[in-house]
């Protein structure tokens, strides 16, 4: 009867299995290493993919149109970076739809024996709306405040101040920062980090732009948040705000980031992140593949004279040589699902552990499962080529 090419194979892969199983101990060995390479390799690819996507839905969440402007002096004289010139940037068709001046600053708050340390922010009232930051009570600090010794906490901020105070914060509460008797009129809720602009609300002290000279003998513009107009390109609007800018101040100079670039960057940065974490676990892979040539190896010696009588019954060196390869990418194939199963579990815990929402990485099982299989097949290569080259007579001769 005439066999189909399908059935030795058939019969090659179950008789593998069978030597597989014969070797118990060794076997299971070489699957653990396997499957903890594989999964080193997919964890990783998971965590990697995660992080990036994590990072980038909070610069989605922040606005993709935010553009930070951060003037740079000499440290000899002041940019001379004004108000005005800052304000009528909207109307220069530069591309951008929104300017707003910040004074930047740090402070000390003293409640009781509590000495806590805060940020203080002065600016327009659009600054809220910028950068996106909810009120938990009360109002906000309005332009129409002018100097007015009013003020918004952070979130954390007031909890801070709420503990050592031993009572939370209230709407109309003063509270004192560098000797500066403040109102309180509002409190924020929780506000993401802006790396753009700089910002982390949840720990500042929001004042109106003209109050910054209650605490600031010489207040100077330290950032500028600003959004892109509507079909605005983010680049070309960078280099004409930095250039216009730039021929106006007095000294020093301007750098001019927007969030597309800051993400360009991300995206850059995470692409050789996620490449070293594949390479980590390549190594563990490795590690692996060495157990599967040591299993091979011994599985080759153990196995001189039925090799001799094979090669002696006729069977070609090639078959030899298929039959202990397929032994090795069955271990392979066989760790590697392990792996991929560990693998994509430990990526969703970290993602889960890190509040993150877990998204399977797209490369993680093509990747995990062909290096793996390329792995077995390279470890494997030469104990079959070993057992492929051996005497037969000498082979029958072994005890």
């Amino acid at each position: 009867m005439i066999r189909s090419a399908a059935t030795p194979l058939r019969e090659v892969i179950l008789e593998g299995i069978g030597n597989l199983q014969a070797l118990r101990g060794r076997t299971r060995l070489a699957l653990v290493g396997i499957a903890i390479g594989t999964a080193a390799v997919i964890a990783m690819l998971h965590v990697g993919h995660n992080a990036r996507a994590e990072a980038l839905r909070q610069f989605e969440a922040l606005g993709v149109d935010l553009v930070g402007i951060t003037p740079r002096g000499d440290g000899l004289a002041t940019t001379g970076l004004s108000p005005d010139l800052v304000r009528e940037l909207p109307a220069r068709g530069l591309g951008l739809a929104e300017a707003i001046p910040l004074i930047g600053s740090g402070g000390v708050m003293r409640v009781g024996r509590s000495v806590i340390h805060a940020s203080v922010v002065a600016a327009a009232d659009g600054l809220y709306g910028l950068a996106k930051a909810p009120l938990a009570s009360g109002r906000r600090t309005s332009d129409l405040d002018r100097s007015a010794p009013f003020a918004v906490l952070g979130v954390d901020l007031a909890q801070e101040v709420g503990a050592a105070a031993g009572a939370p914060v209230q709407v109309g509460q003063t509270v004192t920062l560098d000797d500066q008797a403040l109102t309180v009129v509002g409190v924020l809720a929780a506000t993401p980090s802006n790396p753009i602009l700089g910002l982390d609300l949840n720990r500042s002290v929001v004042l109106p732009f003209a109050a910054a000279r209650r605490l600031v003998p010489d207040p100077q513009i330290t950032t500028v948040a600003a959004r892109l107009a509507p079909a605005a390109d983010d680049q070309a609007t960078a280099r004409q705000v930095a250039a216009y800018l730039q021929a106006r101040l007095r000294s020093g100079t301007v750098h001019v980031q927007t969030a597309r670039q800051l993400i360009d960057g991300l995206e850059e940065q995470m692409r050789i992140y996620g490449l070293l974490l594949v390479g980590i676990g390549a190594v563990s892979l490795v590690v692996g593949g060495v157990g599967v040539m040591n299993v091979m190896l011994m599985s080759v010696l153990e196995r001189r004279r039925e090799i001799g009588l094979r090669l002696a019954l006729g069977a070609r060196r090639r078959d030899i040589r298929a039959m202990f390869l397929t032994e090795a990418l069955i271990l392979a194939a066989l760790g590697s699902l392990a792996g991929i199963g560990v693998g994509t579990c430990a990526g969703w815990a970290f993602a889960h552990l890190s509040g993150w929402t877990f998204l399977a990485a797209p490369l993680a099982l093509p990747l995990g499962g062909a290096m793996a299989l390329a792995v077995g097949l390279f470890f494997g290569s030469y104990p079959a080529e070993r057992a492929a080259r051996l005497d037969p007579i000498a082979a029958l001769r072994t005890e």
